[in-house]
């Protein structure tokens, strides 16, 4: 009984992506999407639901998606004609598949929502309480309205642990301590291989090689979020980076806002 598929999981895929990259300072991975949908035990489907063409998901979003078995429904939205997207129709596409799931699979016994909407408030009390379904909320901290975790039978925070997530806050510390060591008004920037040198020997990395250090490296561009980058030089161009400050994760790690908050009362 415990391996039976009765979990459906609809995710709002605005709603979490925007959230995720406030609170996390960096894109939200189909992995990690994945991983936290099927947390739930006995998953039939997971839908997630996007207008796929806007500029906020990256290409190879839709394709990760896939890859990771997951059903990414597109939902265009309507625009006007200057391309001014005018109406969200991607609540609308998800409580009509939830009707359809409840019409057509009586055998799904729990619907989770990954949303923070209150919109979906009205058909999360019909599925529990109409339908006696079990209902779970799911969303990234500060973005799920209270009604909705109100309304359902438990609210399941979004929230990112584990070994990158601590690399992560362990590599904004290290670019902080060796920006405020290195550049002192000579240089602006770090370049990438002294970057990834200091990764490689930092004991509480434990990278066993330079690849894998670079590796690491390689995943914190590719998302794009906590670094700026610099092409610096009139001969050639040379690849350079320093922390974004004004990145939240940043912020947070590094105590920026209450250091701000320090000065702003003396």
């Amino acid at each position: 009984m415990e391996n039976r598929q009765d979990t459906a999981v609809f995710v709002d895929l605005e709603n979490i992506y925007i959230g995720f990259r406030k609170e996390y300072g960096r894109d939200l991975q189909a992995k990690e999407l994945a991983e936290k949908a099927r947390s739930f035990g006995g998953v039939k489907f997971i839908n997630v639901y996007a207008d796929f063409g806007e500029p906020t998901y990256p290409e190879h979003f839709k394709i990760e998606l896939d890859n990771e078995g997951i059903h990414a429904v597109n939902v265009p939205k309507d625009r006007d004609r200057e391309g001014r997207p005018t109406k969200n129709k991607i609540d609308i596409r998800i409580v009509v598949d939830v009707f359809r799931s409840l019409a057509f699979r009586p055998e799904i016994r729990r619907y989770v929502f990954m949303t923070g909407d209150k919109i979906f408030l009205d058909v999360i009390n019909l599925v529990k309480n109409d339908f006696g379904k079990e209902v779970i909320v799911s969303g990234i901290e500060g973005t799920v309205a209270q009604v909705l975790q109100e309304a359902a039978h438990r609210y399941d925070p979004f929230v990112i642990e584990g070994d990158y997530q601590e690399k992560l806050r362990r590599f904004i510390e290290l670019m902080d301590e060796l920006e405020h060591r290195i550049l002192d008004g000579t240089y602006n920037y770090l370049g990438w291989k002294l970057i990834i040198d200091h990764l490689y020997e930092s004991p509480s990395f434990e990278f066993s090689t330079w690849g894998e250090a670079r590796e690491f490296f390689e995943r914190i561009k590719r998302e794009g979020k906590i670094l700026f980058k610099f092409y610096p030089g009139e001969s050639r161009e040379i690849e350079a980076y320093r922390l974004d400050r004004k990145n939240p994760l940043v912020r947070r790690i590094l105590g920026l806002d209450a250091l701000a908050g320090t000065a702003t009362r003396r």
